[in-house]
Formats: C-alpha cells, structure tokens, sequence
C-alpha cells in the first residue's frame, strides 16, 4: 500500500520542518513547499516557491501530485510576523503579513481542496496563534492576518466537511524558533520574551494528536489555553493584568 502523502507549505525551517520531519517518520510521503528548500531528512520532495504567488503554487502542487500522488493532507505553516507598534508598522510589512498568512492558505487550500473533494476525504491543518483568539500589544497585523486565517478555516470546515474533508486549526504560543526574530519590531526594541515550555516537537506531535481525534480544533500551552480560557470567562482580566505590565 502506497504511503499517504502530506503536503507541508513552510517546510523549509521551524515548526513546518518540525512537522514534515514527523510526518515523515510516521511513514507519510511528504512533499515540502518554501521559499528555501528543505532539508532532504524532512521530505520525500521538496519544491522552491513563493506561497503568495497563486499561479506558481499551484503548478508545485500539481506537480507533487504527479510524484508522490493524490493529496491526503494539507499543512500550512507558513507565517511572516509584523511587530511592534501598530502606527509604526510599514504598510509593506502589515501588508506581507497578510499575504503570507491569510492569502497564502488561500491559495494553498485552492490548490489542493478540489482534488480532496474529488476522492471524498482529505484534511487541511493550518496553523494559528493565540494572538487570534486574544488580542495582544504590539501584534495588530499579525494578530489579524491569523484571526481572519482561523475565521476563514472554520467557514471552511463546515463547507468542506460535505465533501468529506475536514478542516482543523492548531492554535500556539510564543516558541522559541526565531520567528518573531524574522522582522524589525517597528518603532520599539525587540522585546525580551520568554518561551513558554512547549518546542517545535511539541508542536508536531500535537499536530498529529489533532488530526487523529474529531476535535476541529486545538490550542497548545498550559498558559496558552490559561489565557483563551480566561479571557472566555472573565474578558476583563487580560486587559488589566497588561496594564499593570506596562
């Protein structure tokens, strides 16, 4: 029987790499899309592209359809962050940040959805922030990309479900991977943050934990799902702990 294969768009390092690498591992075929190309540990193929080009996606896709055949997951864990503060932001970077984070999915879950449908099964995983669900200083742009990016999931859910394909959101903290390093904080020094316990590992085997339950979606953190849980039941309360921060 033929390995199932997995499609990771931002394969190429952190936590896209981190769940290639495991996929892989779990006997999956793996086909990596990023703008640098992956580490040949991680995939079965990897293809050099640009997730905001929809045209040059797509061919990628189609192509890793013709190597590795018919698409049986979808993982998106491409991201481009915009920090600091939301005034000082350069409308280059707010507006990349969106390309990457929202219009990326898009035409990654263009590409690959139909072929889903098709065969009546599939799942698409994308990953999310806690920063969409609770809003957070100094993350205006990529807060929104990635609330629109698991707003936009959850329509789909319901859509595609009558396809027989499921659609699942994995919602994550602040890791240590050198992401929010990628980019100039705007009009403030890069902040000291502090990680929280959970590593790339962590992100993968949850991600795999996800796609073999029935739940659409998942939050990863004891302090992550401390502030989504807090701020359901006591909305108030995040905001004037932040105060006393500043």
């Amino acid at each position: 029987m033929s390995r199932p294969h997995a499609l990771v768009v931002g394969a190429s390092s952190g936590l896209g790499a981190a769940i290639a690498r495991r996929l892989k591992q779990t006997d999956h075929a793996v086909s990596g899309f990023a703008r640098r190309p992956s580490a040949e540990a991680d995939v079965d193929v990897s293809f050099e592209c640009d997730v905001t080009d929809r045209k040059a996606l797509a061919a990628s896709i189609a192509a890793s359809f013709e190597r590795l055949g018919p698409p049986e997951l979808l993982v998106y864990a491409a991201g481009l962050p915009a920090m600091g503060k939301t005034l000082e932001v350069s409308a280059v970077a707010a507006r990349a940040a969106f390309e990457v984070n929202f219009w990326g999915l898009d035409n990654a879950v263009h590409a690959v959805l139909p072929a889903m449908a098709a065969r009546r099964r599939g799942t698409i995983l994308g990953l999310s922030s806690i920063a969409a669900l609770r809003p957070i200083p100094h993350e205006a742009y990529y807060a929104a990309s990635k609330a629109a990016a698991t707003r936009y999931l959850g329509c789909l859910a319901h859509e595609a479900s009558k396809e027989g394909v499921r659609v699942k959101v994995l919602n994550i903290g602040y890791i240590d991977t050198g992401f929010a390093e990628k980019t100039a904080w705007f009009g403030m020094r890069t902040p000291e943050r502090r990680a929280s316990a959970v590593t790339a590992d962590d992100v993968a085997t949850a991600a795999l934990e996800l796609l073999a339950s029935h739940r659409m979606s998942k939050t990863l953190g004891w302090r992550e799902n401390t502030v989504a849980i807090a701020d359901r039941l006591f909305p108030e309360l995040y905001d004037r702990w932040l105060r006393l921060r500043r």
